[in-house]
């Protein structure tokens, strides 16, 4: 048994089949014989690469699995052509087009939503609780964005001032620098004195914390040193710069009063006496609503402050203006103004 005969025993085909397929169709020039070639090599390599993604992407989809016979006859096929210029390339391809199932755009759309389905059940999630989120915020009444805001405010409120009035570790050490304060054609000197903030009420003491909680409630043009007096107000900046031991000022002197500043890694703040101050509390739930617009309004709210073994009683009123920020897609504080009522202690009112 010659070559030939054995490379064909070995791919299940007879010499005689092989022969009437040579008789049918007739030789290639050597230029066909080459393209012919690489047509049908293309052709098995994106057959399997389809086999091989349908494996991997379809589900739901009944495995065709094509027979035996035809990849090792177009093999023989394939060396045939190379030995004997024989035309039957063709007659194979034809067939193994045939046996292959067509993919059907349905699969192919499966194909595509598989490998895309994550990313885009993702970003529809984060899109739609996003447009839910400032859909409410936009429908709150102002009654409903008033209690929303300031319900809690003594709770956060007393981080943003010129002095954080919240808890400190003061067993610590502190740090101490200088500034100078400027008022309106004259200055004086003024020592800040810092502790590590321990107030249970931020769950995040870092600057970048403080900013969250900040931003929560308040709108980007709040100013929270205002006062008619505004000409003071630029000695004052709430979140300061972030030191190490290494780069303290030298002169130990700062070019704001900060509320706030980072040392070592850890939220630092202003404090002027060691004594927690709290105490202040909504006198009611009444507020009072005026000038409401579709994006803003006015809201006063009554406090008290009850007397301790240091400070007598304290009332006032807190007036709010309330704005609808677009940035944030929420209400916002803008602005506030307190007013504190004293007792009147003359001798007319006594009588």
């Amino acid at each position: 048994m010659n070559k030939k005969d054995e490379m064909f025993n070995e791919f299940d085909i007879d010499l005689e089949t092989a022969d009437r397929i040579a008789k049918e169709y007739p030789s290639l020039s050597d230029s066909a014989k080459e393209r012919m070639f690489n047509m049908t090599k293309e052709k098995m390599i994106i057959t399997n690469n389809t086999f091989e993604a349908n494996n991997n992407s379809v589900y739901g989809v009944e495995r065709y699995n094509r027979p035996r016979w035809i990849k090792f006859a177009s093999m023989a096929a394939t060396l045939a052509i190379i030995a004997g210029g024989i035309g039957g390339g063709g007659y194979l391809l034809r067939n193994m087009k045939n046996q292959v199932p067509p993919v059907s755009p349905s699969s192919e759309a499966e194909v595509t939503t598989t490998s895309s389905v994550t990313t885009n059940v993702t970003t529809t999630t984060a899109v739609a609780e996003t447009t839910t989120a400032v859909t409410e915020a936009k429908s709150l009444t102002p009654e409903e964005a008033a209690h929303k805001l300031t319900d809690n405010y003594w709770d956060y409120e007393c981080f943003f001032d010129s002095v954080a009035h919240t808890k400190a570790d003061y067993d610590a050490e502190s740090l101490k620098f200088n500034y100078t304060m400027q008022y309106a054609g004259w200055a004086s000197d003024i020592e800040l004195t810092y502790y590590r903030t321990i107030d249970e009420r931020l769950a995040d003491k870092t600057m970048d914390g403080l900013k969250k909680l900040y931003n929560t409630y308040y709108g980007k043009n709040y100013d929270p040193f205002y006062s008619v007096n505004a000409e003071y107000t630029h000695n004052n900046e709430l979140f300061g710069p972030s030191f190490t031991a290494d780069t303290l000022p030298a002169d130990g002197k700062l070019d704001r009063a900060y509320t706030y500043i980072m040392y070592e890694g850890e939220l630092y703040q202003y404090c002027t006496s060691k004594r927690y101050i709290d105490g202040y509390r909504w006198s009611d739930d009444q507020i009072d609503i005026s000038d409401a617009h579709e994006t803003s309004f006015t809201l006063k709210r009554k406090f008290n402050k009850p007397a301790d073994e240091m400070y007598d009683e304290e009332n006032g009123e807190v007036t709010f203006r309330i704005e609808f920020d677009e940035d944030a897609q929420d209400w916002r504080i803008e602005q506030k103004d307190v007013e504190y009522e004293y007792p009147n202690t003359s001798a007319a009112a006594a009588e």
